[in-house]
């Protein structure tokens, strides 16, 4: 399933002259059906499809008092996955290691360049012996985010739920809430295998189907009047079906080795393995969400509801927006992760590039057609929550447009396995904090915006790209003026425009 990410010399004259047929359309779509990238567009649109067909159903079917409800539960979600501690991109990037041919005692630091190595079987023992591990890790976090969400999240929830319309439906709702998330959770293990074994593509393909029928099942409910109860009970129900779905898709891969690993205790090797690896991580990854997504939680509990539901509503956009155009890189992370190992370093540039320069102009251009068309489209469906103003989008558009290189730039860099995540995100969200405490009086919901944008754009970015740039010893024109030049000029582009026009008015 490993696909080559440098093109293929195009076939010259003679061979064309000679026969050479190229591929028809078969061949395109057998191409497509396997291509990781494709398949987790094919996915992460599937979800865009809450956006374009459900969100608006949201926006007039339920109160503004549940929308801003609903966004607070998904942002309690994404918050409690962040229990997963970074194991689950450990777990990938060793799988992927040992995919390679690594052993046990090979799975150290790469950060010094390794000459190309010839190509190794994967080692299966060492795969099994990161399986056993990764089910006791992931039985242990779901107990203990289960915990944390049932008393921390249900005190955060507690005053915006004291304000529906339907207060005994909306506790409900978060029960749902409550157990179908941690079971999710436990769910990350088999999405890890899959990536680590190169599957990507299956992973998101399967994942785009369902996600289909999440959406089916989410209209439905909403048209029948199933309203904020009705919506969460098959959102997470589908959620399941996503854990079984992957479940089975581990059983079916690479032979079905998955299901004759072996269960038991955790080989303590294999933790102190992985553990350096996971803690900076998962650290990292609690610093980087945690301050954002605590804004939404925090203006909950003391903004007007439809202001509420506004602020959530650009947070929800924009995250899905960044998820959608992370897709050509991230895909990839599997097989740069290989090539680091391989000392294929020339290669891993190549496709780095490669997918940076895709993701960026996706990034760029949704985020000016979503900002130009918004506050049309949901008046003309007669929304119960207003778009975001041009200032709001602008700010958390292009903060997140930094972060979005940042975090590229950093996950590159956590192929050679030596992890900052804890450093660069922790000063970040220590800038972040202070900056929105420091703000808030003055410009109220304005200052998480402000803050976002100077800490990822003043540090994170500038940081995770130097970090980038000198593991694969480049320099930063040479590298980025393909990449990211273009696509940032259009951002700031547009944001200088809608600025104008709406400071003008």
């Amino acid at each position: 399933m490993t696909e080559p990410v440098v093109a293929a010399a195009p076939a010259s004259r003679g061979a064309a002259a000679a026969g050479q047929a190229r591929p028809g359309l078969a061949g395109v779509v057998r191409k497509g059906w396997r291509s990781s990238t494709l398949m987790t567009w094919g996915s992460l649109g599937s979800r865009w499809g809450a956006a374009f067909l459900v969100l608006p159903l949201i926006l007039t079917h339920l109160p503004a008092a549940d929308i801003a409800l609903w966004y607070l539960f998904s942002t309690l979600i994404a918050l409690q996955l962040l229990a997963d501690l970074g194991f689950s991109p450990t777990f990938v990037r060793v799988i992927a290691y040992a995919m390679g041919g690594a052993g046990l005692h090979e799975l150290g630091d790469y950060r010094a360049p390794r000459e190309r190595a010839a190509a190794r079987a994967p080692n299966w023992a060492t795969v099994e012996q990161l399986c056993v591990a990764m089910r006791v890790v992931y039985n242990r976090l779901t107990l203990i985010a289960m915990a944390g969400l049932a008393t921390a999240g249900t005190l955060a929830v507690a005053r915006p739920i004291a304000g529906s319309p339907n207060r005994e439906h909306a506790w409900i709702a978060w029960g749902v809430v409550l157990v179908g998330s941690t079971v999710a959770l436990r769910g990350n293990l088999f999405s890890a295998y899959l990536q680590g074994v190169n599957h990507v593509a299956d992973l998101r393909r399967w994942e785009a189907i369902t996600n289909l029928g999440s959406v089916a099942a989410s209209v439905v409910v909403l048209l029948a009047g199933g309203g904020l109860l009705g919506l969460v009970v098959v959102n997470q129900a589908w959620m399941v079906v996503d854990i079984l779905r992957n479940r089975w898709l581990c059983r079916y891969v690479e032979g079905g080795r998955f299901a004759r690993f072996a269960g038991g205790a955790a080989d303590p090797a294999v933790l102190r393995a992985v553990w350096p690896s996971a803690w900076r991580s998962g650290l990292g990854m609690l610093l980087a969400q945690a301050p954002v997504q605590f804004t939404g939680v925090f203006y909950a509990q003391v903004g007007a509801p439809a202001g509420v539901a506004t602020y959530l509503l650009a947070l929800r956009l924009l995250t899905a927006l960044r998820g959608f155009s992370m897709a050509p890189f991230y895909s990839k992370l599997p097989l740069f992760s290989r090539l680091r190992a391989e000392g294929r370093l020339a290669e891993q540039i190549a496709g780095a590039q490669k997918g940076m320069r895709l993701s960026h102009w996706t990034y760029a251009l949704v985020f000016v057609a979503v900002g130009a068309c918004g506050t049309p489209l949901l008046h003309a469906i007669g929304s119960h929550a207003e778009f975001p103003d041009p200032l709001m989008w602008s700010l958390l558009g292009t903060a997140m447009f930094a972060e979005r290189l940042g975090a590229m730039h950093l996950q590159l860099y956590s192929t050679t396995n030596h992890i900052t995540w804890h450093i660069v995100n922790g000063v970040t969200s220590a800038v972040f904090v202070v900056l929105s405490a420091a703000l808030y009086l003055p410009l109220g919901v304005y200052a998480f915006p402000v803050a976002y944008l100077v800490s990822y754009a003043g540090y994170y970015a500038r940081e995770s790209v130097a970090q980038s740039h000198r593991a694969l010893a480049v320099r930063f024109w040479s590298f980025e003026k393909s990449v990211f030049v273009a696509p940032a000029a259009v951002v700031l582009g547009f944001v200088a425009v809608s600025l104008t026009a709406w400071l003008a008015r």
